[in-house]
């Protein structure tokens, strides 16, 4: 039960829902979901858009080295074709039938509608999912990319599989309710359309929750990954869905009990591991002195961009030791982004009384940030000043560096700032470049 609320709770609250099924969600339950809600769309809307439009090169009267007649001008007419050679492999016939919208019979490279039930389990498990975590990590930096999908395959595939039968469900449910009714094909290819979409921005959700990253690489992840489902709808047409079968083993295998001893966890003992740490904080909060782990729950929900319950066990940790250093520097950075400037100073001060070095000196770029947003410019130009000379090439420190004295009217100065910010950006490690191109775009405005 705990499962279908939670697919139910996508619909209104798709960021928390998301959060949730990483720490409560059943693969077992999503995949299956998958089969019965892809065995539903199957009948409903697939089959009536191939009763309706070209859609798949075995839709034909087939018959020598031939193409599809009626769609060729060059063929004689089937008709005019002897016994011998004709195959009749098309049902219903092709007479009446229209070209599918904008890319006519070309459809047959990017989708098979007339394909097994339990294709897009498979599509999604071996072509889609390990595609979108490489492509997300190009786009989003998260790091080496082998680790990445060890690590995170088992916990996005669920909340990808939730995602896909959040969107095709409604459409699912209401083909069938009007598969006897005489209504236009159009219809039906618009809930393929239209769940395509919504599986696309759940997935968007998705990724930031699992991965932690902003909405343009999400975004440009779902623009770019679903060349790879296609990419295996294509292969289906091919090949048989049973003769994937060892890979789904092979699936099921790293899922569940990982494989080549230690150094390589499954993706299922992964996915384990952290709902048992964040378990293991949830059981150790019940100690009204452990402040810690207050703050580690809230370092897990600000990974996932879960921001209020982030700064709930932050505030959480805070009322119970109020000079913890980690807590007042992340009280300090909600604050500064919520405008309350006041507090980000008197969290950050705290932090600098017991450690000036703190994070690799980057307490210093927060407190200048903040006295800039203030417009306090000289004790903006002292914190940044100290950052920059122990992180120069910082390119978020240069930015804001830049942008005081730039307020200041230091105009030449600034766009040496603004210029060292962008070198800083093309000369980072490769991982980082797409993290802090930010910093980068920012400063070629200003110039």
């Amino acid at each position: 039960m705990e499962n279908i609320k939670l697919l139910f709770q996508i619909y209104y609250r798709p960021a928390f829902t998301f959060s949730e099924i990483m720490d409560k969600g059943s693969w077992i339950f999503a995949a299956i979901a998958v089969l019965l809600i892809s065995f539903a769309f199957q009948y409903g809307v697939n089959s009536k858009i191939a009763q309706h439009y070209y859609v798949s090169p075995l839709d034909y009267y087939g018959y020598g080295k031939f193409e599809i007649p009626g769609i060729d001008e060059n063929l004689p007419p089937a008709e005019d074709v002897s016994p011998d050679q004709q195959v009749a492999i098309s049902n219903p016939p092709l007479d009446g039938r229209a070209a599918f919208p904008v890319v006519g019979k070309r459809i047959r490279w990017f989708y098979s509608f007339n394909s097994s039930f339990f294709s897009p389990l498979i599509n999604l498990s071996l072509f889609y999912i390990p595609a979108t975590i490489a492509i997300l990590n190009i786009f989003g930096s998260l790091g080496n990319a082998g680790v990445v999908l060890r690590r995170d395959y088992g916990v996005f595939a669920t909340c990808a599989f939730m995602a896909w039968c959040a969107a095709h469900l409604p459409f699912a449910i209401a083909a069938l309710v009007l598969y006897s009714q005489p209504i236009d094909a159009s219809l039906h290819l618009g809930f393929w359309i239209t769940s395509g979409l919504i599986f696309g921005g759940f997935l968007v959700f998705a990724m930031r929750t699992v991965f932690g990253v902003e909405y343009g690489p999400a975004i440009a992840t779902v623009a770019t990954s679903w060349i790879f489902y296609s990419l295996g709808t294509y292969v289906s047409q091919f090949i048989s869905p049973w003769l994937f079968s060892p890979f789904l083993l092979f699936f099921a295998l790293i899922y569940l009990v990982g494989f080549l001893g230690s150094e390589v966890r499954g993706a299922g003992n992964s996915m384990k591991q952290n709902r048992n740490l964040k378990r293991f904080l949830q059981n150790a909060t019940v100690n009204p002195n452990d402040a810690d782990a207050h703050l580690q729950l809230g370092l897990i929900y600000k990974q996932r961009r879960q921001d209020e319950k982030a700064l709930e066990h932050f505030q959480k940790a805070y009322d119970i030791d109020n000079e913890e250093i980690d807590t007042n520097y992340e009280l300090g950075i909600v604050a500064r982004k919520k405008g309350d400037l006041q507090k980000a100073i008197q969290h950050f001060c705290l932090v600098v009384e017991q450690n000036e070095k703190y994070s690799l000196s980057e307490i210093w770029r927060e407190i200048g940030a903040t006295y800039l947003e203030a417009d306090m410019i000289e004790e903006s130009r002292s914190a940044l000043e100290k950052f920059v000379t122990k992180r120069p090439f910082d390119p978020e420190g240069l930015y804001y560096f830049g942008m005081l004295l730039k307020k200041n009217g230091e105009t030449e100065d600034a766009a040496g700032k603004f210029y060292e910010a962008i070198e800083a950006v093309k000369t980072a490690a490769y991982y980082r470049r797409s993290e802090l191109q930010k910093w980068a775009r920012l400063a070629k405005k200003e110039l």
